[in-house]
């Protein structure tokens, strides 16, 4: 029986600067990388106090543990694997992040259903999935004026834009295979 192993991935910047998290070994598990999370962080400034954060299709974690470590308020992060929820406990623990719902559940089943609106949203689906499009509808309902909506996905896909009476596209980048970008709702 092959097993597979964990790895860790390091907390850039902030309070819990160069912490590092427990990442289980998935293959639909893809954290972003240390280079395209600088630039996101970059793009979002370095302190993110007050902030209420969504980190959809959450995996290993590492927007939202990046987010608390820079002063967010609180991320909720929604996975609908029962592994990457326990993980997400368990490195929400290590690093006595108390400020944090995690929540097992598709992205967009929560969407539809949460009543809460949201400063910065991350979202990083599977790049086999399609979610990007069905979620972009939803974004108006669970945003507020000024809140940032971040989207990953494969270089070869391409989701249609959010829609252009409620948000601009402030940024975005390639990097290797995969795209990258921030929008803002207009205030």
């Amino acid at each position: 029986m092959h097993r597979k192993t964990q790895g860790k991935i390091r907390i850039i910047g902030g309070s819990h600067r160069s912490r590092l998290i427990t990442v289980g070994n998935q293959d639909d598990l893809r954290p972003t990388g240390n280079r395209i999370r600088e630039t996101l962080f970059n793009w979002l400034g370095p302190n993110l106090t007050g902030c209420r954060v969504l980190d959809l299709f959450a995996g290993s974690g590492i927007l939202g543990f990046e987010s608390l470590s820079r002063g967010a308020q609180e991320v909720t992060f929604v996975d609908s694997s029962h592994r990457v929820i326990k993980q997400l406990q368990e490195n929400a623990q290590d690093l006595t992040f108390d400020q944090v719902n995690i929540v097992q559940s598709d992205a967009l089943s929560f969407l539809k259903n949460t009543r809460q609106h949201y400063d910065i949203i991350f979202l990083d689906p599977p790049f086999s999935s399609d979610a990007i499009a069905a979620i972009n509808v939803i974004m108006p309902d669970v945003t507020q004026p000024g809140a940032r909506i971040y989207r990953e996905f494969a270089k070869q896909q391409q989701p249609p834009p959010l829609d252009a009476a409620y948000f601009t596209c402030l940024k975005q980048k390639t990097s290797g295979q995969v795209n990258y970008e921030l929008w803002k709702r207009y205030e």
